[in-house]
């Protein structure tokens, strides 16, 4: 671990996925005192012997309340966290007056969201850090990562990717061969490919320009390939230093095994 990182007591907003479980784990063997924040909507187990406050993301004044009874300087917010409709909301005393802060941004979108939810967390005097802080191996950098390569040319459908991300609409299209393109909904990047993906498709995923980095980064896994693989689609162009890959080794071993590519680009200047 290098020797500059910040060891104080570090705060998980978890939702959904393996990232939480990882920087968990990271935690606990690099001696990073470390609490988890479990939504409801979570599915998944976490460590024992460490705490762990299982709540709704509205419950704020509980939610603030155990980050700093456990000391908590840094705050991550990782995993897929589906944003909940208004009207089943049910905050806590200090919910009310947050929400009633960020009620704006939360009809503008995710990335207005976001930054006001960023905002309330600084409030609290909590350093909000991304989670390739600690997981510093998460991200790609540019070219080729498997054995098969691309071969078409991708550079319009890397600026269509930007030009839908930069509206806050998504951050994955898909690229036929006809040159058509399917877009990301709100329902994520696996159903775009189950409910769009055609024979040799290819998945473009690109950082949004206005994104926040810290809270909310691009990201693929397994699960993104194994789809890609039943569909048939032909692979994936990511974002060099940009987009994560969960278990990018296993990542690159399964694209190689079923034929696919992965390849890292940047964005254009």
């Amino acid at each position: 671990m290098p020797a500059e990182i910040d060891k104080s007591p570090l705060g998980i907003l978890a939702g959904e996925g393996a990232l939480p479980i990882q920087l968990t784990r990271y935690c606990i063997n690099n001696g990073i005192p470390v609490c988890i924040i479990q939504f409801d909507s979570c599915t998944y187990d976490l460590m024992p012997n460490i705490p762990i406050l299982k709540t709704r993301i509205e419950r704020v004044g509980k939610i603030f309340k155990f980050l700093k009874a456990n000391n908590v300087q840094n705050v991550v917010m990782v995993g897929n966290l589906n944003r909940p409709d208004i009207a089943s909301l049910r905050p806590d005393f200090k919910g009310i007056k947050t929400l009633g802060k960020i009620a704006g941004a939360f009809l503008k979108g995710d990335d207005n969201l976001l930054r006001s939810l960023r905002k309330e967390i600084e409030k609290q005097n909590f350093a909000v850090k991304g989670v390739d802080y600690y997981l510093t191996d998460l991200v790609a950098q540019k070219g080729a990562l498997t054995t098969k390569q691309c071969d078409v040319d991708y550079g319009d459908a890397i600026l269509n990717a930007l030009r839908y991300g930069a509206n806050d609409k998504g951050q994955s299209i898909l690229l036929h061969t006809n040159g058509s393109y399917s877009y990301e909904t709100r329902l994520g990047t696996t159903a775009l490919i189950k409910n769009e993906g055609l024979v040799v498709s290819i998945l473009i995923k690109m950082v949004k320009p206005q994104q926040d980095l810290d809270l909310d980064r691009p990201t693929v896994g397994l699960q993104t390939l194994q789809a890609l693989s039943e569909y048939n689609c032909k692979g994936m162009i990511i974002q060099a230093n940009g987009v994560l890959m969960i278990d990018k080794d296993d990542m690159i071993a399964y694209a190689d095994a079923h034929g696919l590519f992965i390849e890292a680009v940047d964005v254009p200047e």
